[in-house]
């Protein structure tokens, strides 16, 4: 069980160095849009004040309350939402197992997303970026092709204590927390009836709790990605404790759900960073070794990488098609 080589401009530090690019460049970003949704609201809300007030005085209307359960405040902006019942409403159909599903033992794959949308022209590394047009052509390649997205957590029932999956189960993943993880995939698979599993990071992604929590509702699965994606390699005992069962605890926490599948970050791990997670209660953790994941390392299951570059064709080389 070794690492994976740090060097070169496709090496994990040179990933990190982009990593740390793209958040200060998205947090500019978010600051330029909150500024700009301030000023969107301040305009709605006089325009609302007005309308409601007519109402008042010719119908006898009643102005809606902030406290309304249907209104769900975040980021200092006000979202409607439909009252969920608890949330199983909202779930995608193979967010359970389906009837047709059967045991299956075998290799899985699973793709790795990062960020969907346009890399900005002065973006160091674009390639972690891939377009909202080849994301919908790729998942609808899955969907033609007989496959059917599931979550890790539904492999590893199969794996272990004999669960079912459709014929063609694949495992879509997505790293960090990104915005358009909940504002473009996760309607995207909705429309297939497929959940996703969001490797989050505990501290500073772009994703709102109340994003995370609609996308578990939907049934997606939540796993761990450290706390700040530090590099496991290099951190002495109490910090590698601190970035994985840490970590875990605060996501459990803040989310009540298991959190049983950890993520490498930049896919660096050796064999005491496997025995910290495993310490850690993960069941499995996830690497950047490509190939389909096997039950018999669950502490290194491969994925496959979908960069910019690789389109719908290029992803179904990865998948033998």
């Amino acid at each position: 069980m070794a690492s994976r080589d740090t060097s070169g401009p496709d090496g994990p530090d040179a990933r990190r160095e982009q990593l740390l690019a793209r958040r200060e460049e998205q947090r500019r970003r978010r600051g330029r849009q909150r500024r700009r949704r301030l000023i969107a609201l301040g305009a709605a809300l006089v325009a609302v004040a007005a309308v409601v007030g007519i109402v008042a005085l010719t119908s006898g209307g009643s102005e809606p309350k902030l406290s309304d359960p249907t209104v769900t405040h975040t980021g200092g902006t006000s979202k409607q939402r439909a009252p969920s019942g608890g949330g199983s409403a909202q779930l995608v159909r193979n967010a359970t197992p389906q009837p047709g599903w059967e045991p299956h033992t075998g290799p899985v794959p699973i793709l790795e997303y990062h960020v969907l949308g346009a890399a900005a022209a002065d973006a160091p590394y674009p390639e972690l970026y891939v377009s909202r047009p080849d994301f919908h052509q790729q998942m609808n390649w899955l969907d033609r092709h007989g496959y059917q997205a599931v979550t890790l957590e539904q492999v590893e029932e199969a794996w272990y204590r004999g669960g079912t999956l459709p014929a063609k189960p694949v495992v879509v993943s997505f790293d960090d927390g990104y915005r358009p993880q909940f504002t473009y995939a996760l309607p995207e698979l909705r429309k297939h009836g497929w959940a996703g599993v969001l490797n989050l990071k505990a501290e500073g992604s772009d994703l709102y709790e109340s994003n995370v929590k609609a996308m578990i509702d939907a049934g997606w699965e939540l796993a761990s990605h450290t706390i700040d994606h530090s590099d496991l390699t290099t951190l002495d005992a109490a910090a590698l404790k601190r970035e994985t069962a840490g970590a875990r605890q605060i996501l459990r926490r803040e989310y009540g759900v298991p959190v049983k599948d950890f993520c490498y970050p930049a896919g660096q791990f050796d064999p005491t960073v496997i025995a910290a997670v495993e310490a850690a209660g993960y069941v499995t953790a996830t690497t950047e070794i490509p190939g389909d994941a096997d039950r018999d390392a669950p502490y290194e299951l491969a994925r496959f990488e979908i960069l910019g570059s690789t389109g719908v064709a290029g992803m179904a080389a990865d998948l033998g098609a």
